[in-house]
């Protein structure tokens, strides 16, 4: 993925999402953050519309933990515990926050001025992950991805293609 891909709509974020190497993201490092934050803003502003997307956060967010870059603790920190969606808020997990290991991302928060996500996370941490960590990035895999590494999420119908359906159904021409 050399040029730029529009990740502006998403669908687009979502075949983005698809063009991405699980055992490997590192190269979309980048795009991986742009799409999860416009996937937070998306699902904190006013719904436009297309709620099918609702897991593509949480595939960006798994594969920004596989990178394992504890500079992007905050910005998971943030969806999960500073949202203002609730789904969010609730389905978001906290493991992924922990993609370079766990003494490394408390001890970046720490060193770059993020006490406050250090003090939590310890305590979220000292009161048992559930589940473990590694555990949960291997369900996460399974969920997302098949075996041999392709996103198990259906391309997304744009809202034109809804509404031409549904016209399609009322006048029944399917």
């Amino acid at each position: 993925m050399a040029k730029s891909l529009d990740v502006s709509s998403p669908a687009a974020r979502r075949e983005a999402l698809r063009m991405v190497d699980v055992d490997d993201p590192g190269p979309q490092h980048a795009m991986l953050r742009e799409i999860f934050d416009l996937e937070r803003t998306w699902r904190e502003g006013p719904d436009p519309g297309e709620r099918d997307e609702y897991e593509q956060i949480y595939v960006a967010a798994f594969l920004l933990f596989l990178i394992g870059d504890p500079a992007d603790s905050p910005r998971l920190y943030e969806a999960k515990f500073r949202t203002g969606d609730m789904d969010l808020g609730i389905g978001f997990d906290a493991q992924a926050i922990f993609g370079a290991g766990r003494r490394e991302t408390l001890q970046w928060l720490l060193d770059n001025g993020h006490t406050d996500e250090h003090a939590h996370l310890s305590e979220w941490l000292s009161q048992g992950e559930d589940p473990k960590i590694e555990d949960w990035a291997t369900h996460v895999r399974r969920y997302f991805y098949s075996p041999d590494g392709l996103l198990c999420l259906d391309p997304l119908q744009t809202h034109v293609t809804r509404q031409t359906s549904a016209l399609l159904r009322v006048s029944g021409s399917t």
